[in-house]
């Protein structure tokens, strides 16, 4: 139980250093719109690009981990909790699924598109974020019991 916590702490944690990582304007909340030629801008907008397509793998790769622990408490687990942890397996891959469909649509983002793209991506990570907290206090209740 401890490890699962361990586990989870430390995916909260990655996910809370994405959020973290995002280049904003302190004002606005909004990326830098300051550029000195059309160039730079592009350079700014594919840099942003990479680091959300980065973030939103990780955020990915953390969910296949915890995708993959749950399937294993569920090979050894009660019938009840079984069925607990099914849900919070749909409900996990169902995160997945709206991470992978946000990091397609940064992948493949214009420099016109890109400011929506980018505002629909971070959300994602934040509520992918609060998903973490729910299943994992949701786990931590199925386990203690």
């Amino acid at each position: 139980m401890k490890v699962k916590f361990l586990m989870l702490t430390m995916v909260l944690g990655s996910l809370l250093f994405v959020q973290c990582n995002q280049t904003r304007d302190n004002k606005t909340g909004e990326s830098s719109g300051n550029y000195d030629t059309q160039s730079d801008r592009d350079d700014v907008i594919d840099r942003e690009r990479q680091e959300m397509a980065q973030n939103l793998r990780e955020v990915r790769d953390d969910i296949d981990r915890e995708l993959e622990e749950v399937s294993n408490e569920m090979e050894n687990a009660s019938d009840e909790a079984r069925r607990d942890l099914e849900e919070t397996k749909k409900d996990l891959t169902d995160r997945r699924s709206k991470v992978e469909e946000k990091l397609d649509e940064v992948e493949n983002a214009t420099a016109d598109t890109w400011d929506d793209i980018k505002d629909g991506a971070s959300n994602t990570l934040e509520d992918v974020k609060e998903g973490f907290r729910d299943a994992g206090d949701e786990i931590e209740d199925r386990l203690d019991q």
